[in-house]
């Protein structure tokens, strides 16, 4: 089947002229995106049957939405060829309304965004820009507290319904003055599969996008990079993962910050309807085992020592 290599000029795929097949090293960088991918699909009882149901539906989305012809309608046979999907299949799956599930996950969840405000808008920041202790309900009207905090993302739950969420996931803690702390620097939903499901489809869908766009000559290109260095002991990259995780989060919140002004700049702006994702990821593993697991069997001894840095964007 033809493959169709994206137009640098048309990252998105609209334009693009076919090719006998994909480059090589475009499959070898695939297989090893792929590697950790499946190895998440396998743990939570997802097998091949499941998942290729699950493509099929995807390939028929994204070809119908990108790779439509200007002033030409997209037709099945067309799809068909683009994907290798059976027109039949496709037929069925065309505009086939998205499931409860993809509605429901297609945006932040309330906490994460009252803690983003808490941490972003400076009705909510001491004058260190730190997040400040607040009392439940505000004495005067504007004074910031938690309940204004809760209303000024959504009306529509009561604030002291999500505190106690809030206290029961351990991110928010009441003093003994009665003022509430925001214990954490960013909601991390650790253990609850459906949040953390959520930004891992989010988190990762972004970070693809922005090294697919890259990869097929986008112009101009995004924000992609990482650092790298091997031949570490234990105790070198426990130190590593500890300034990472300090580093990184200092530059999330100042970038949370930031967002917030603009966005308050810009509201009720026509034109205002983009988004922004700025992310972070430290990973470790034994060297020579690409994408491998934290606790693999080690590589064969030895190792260049070397650093660098690594990613897409200049």
């Amino acid at each position: 089947m033809p493959t169709r290599s994206p137009d640098p000029h048309h990252p998105s795929g609209k334009g693009a002229t076919p090719l006998a097949s994909p480059p090589p090293t475009v499959l070898v960088a695939l297989r090893r995106v792929l590697a950790p991918l499946v190895r998440a699909l396998i743990h939570f009882g997802i097998p091949w049957p499941m998942l290729s149901g699950l493509m099929k539906g995807v390939y028929v989305e994204v070809a119908e939405r990108d790779f439509a012809l200007p002033d030409k309608p997209m037709t099945d046979s067309r799809i068909t060829l683009l994907t290798g999907v059976h027109r039949k299949d496709v037929s069925q799956l065309r505009g086939k309304a998205p499931s409860a599930e993809s509605v429901a996950s297609s945006s932040p969840s309330l906490g994460a965004q009252v803690l983003g405000r808490w941490l972003g808008h400076d009705g909510y920041r001491d004058a260190d820009g730190r997040p400040r202790p607040l009392p439940r309900a505000g004495s005067a009207e504007g004074e910031a507290a938690f309940e204004t905090l809760v209303t000024g993302v959504s009306k529509d739950i009561r604030p002291r319904a999500l505190l106690d969420e809030l206290l029961y996931a351990g991110l928010v803690e009441e003093r003994s003055d009665g003022l509430l702390h925001l214990v954490v620097s960013a909601h991390l939903p650790r253990g609850d599969v459906d949040k953390l499901a959520y930004y891992f489809g989010r988190n990762l869908a972004d970070h693809v996008a922005a090294a697919g766009h890259n990869l097929a000559g986008g112009a101009p290109p995004f924000l992609e990079r990482a650092m790298f260095h091997d031949g570490l002991t234990p105790a070198s990259v426990a130190a590593l993962r500890i300034e990472a995780e300090r580093a990184g989060m200092d530059m999330l919140v100042r970038l949370n910050r930031f967002a917030m002004e603009l966005a308050d700049r810009d509201e009720g702006r026509a034109d205002a309807h983009h988004r922004f994702t700025a992310g972070l990821y430290a990973y470790d593993a034994p060297d020579g085992i690409p994408g491998a697991p934290p606790g693999a069997r080690h590589a064969p001894e030895g190792g260049s020592g070397e650093g660098g840095e690594d990613g897409a964007a200049p």
